[in-house]
């Protein structure tokens, strides 16, 4: 036990290669320790090992099938891997063990809306905030996902919620921001993106959402400001470059316009979108050739607008 709780000291004191030391040790000593085996693989979990983690879960597993914490941390580890089947079937393990585990529910969750499945990722959200009132970020993804079934006003209080457990979580108020622009509320909007910026000032993404949400609002002008604030933070942002030439279009600087749509189109040469509004900028510059090559090219990439606009004028 003395090799087994030097590990253990160790790693609280973040000394992890030695915590590995001491609780291989105790495992050479005990070889069916199955804290040992648990607690080792816990340390090259945190040293993002996950592989020979799996390893050591597996070990503990083995001697201790009812294990909820080597079944929740496999899970992680195959999660972090890519391996989401496996990962599921340990997080549904770890919940049939204990019911309460509200970690494994929220993941188990997660797996589900990267998968698109957001029905059955709102229903893991639900048991993880069930036995975790208090889980920001539960109430967080299971607004996402709500705001994927068009659901704006159940994200929108799910938003709320997780900014009354912890209102200095950035990203959730640009989450919110996002909500409130689907749903027309433009002031709103710009508000919660000013509170995710006064939190994180280079949160580059909520600079564009901000940006996104003036130009719907018709401000094109303060719009073009927050692209330009995104662009200086994040240069190869084409998303920001195409949003600007459409902020630009609206202010009549078609060659602006297009010179946005090149550098957005330099940086990702199968961004539909970008093609689409540089031909249309080109359309009003009267350089129908080249709008037409750009909408066939928006059509060839999957748009349907780009196929519309090359039916409508180039035909």
């Amino acid at each position: 036990m003395e090799l087994y709780n030097s590990g253990i000291n160790q790693a609280n004191s973040h000394n992890l290669n030695g915590a590995i030391e001491s609780f291989t040790q105790a495992i050479e000593l005990f070889p069916t320790f199955e804290k040992a085996y648990f607690n080792r693989g816990s340390v090259k979990f945190q040293l993002k090992d996950y592989k020979n983690a799996i390893l050591d879960f597996d070990k503990a597993v083995e001697i201790n099938p009812d294990s909820t914490n080597a079944h929740f941390l496999r899970g992680r580890s195959y999660y972090e891997l890519g391996d989401s089947e496996a990962a599921l079937k340990d997080f549904n393990r770890a919940t049939e063990i204990d019911p309460t585990n509200a970690d494994a529910y929220y993941y188990k969750g997660t797996i589900y809306f990267l998968d698109n499945k957001f029905k059955e990722a709102i229903a893991e959200y639900d048991n993880a905030i069930k036995n975790k009132p208090d889980y920001a970020y539960a109430f967080n993804d299971r607004g996402s996902a709500k705001k994927q079934l068009n659901d704006i006003k159940g994200a929108i209080k799910d938003y709320e919620k997780a900014l009354m457990v912890d209102g200095k979580l950035s990203f959730v108020h640009n989450n919110l921001g996002s909500a409130y622009r689907a749903n027309g509320e433009y002031e709103l909007a710009i508000k919660s993106y000013s509170k995710a910026l006064f939190l994180k000032e280079d949160y580059f993404i909520a600079y564009n959402n901000r940006g996104l949400a003036k130009l719907e609002k018709g401000d094109y002008k303060d719009a073009i400001k927050d692209f330009d604030e995104t662009i200086m933070l994040n240069p190869k942002y084409a998303y920001a470059f195409n949003n600007r030439a459409s902020a630009k279009y609206k202010l009549k600087d078609y060659q602006g316009a297009v010179a946005d749509c090149d550098k957005a189109i330099s940086l990702d040469k199968n961004y539909a979108a970008a093609y689409l509004n540089r031909g249309i900028a080109y359309e009003m510059l009267r350089k129908e050739d080249k709008a037409c090559e750009d909408w066939n090219k928006a059509a060839e990439l999957g748009l349907k607008n780009g196929k519309a606009f090359s039916q409508q004028i180039c035909n």
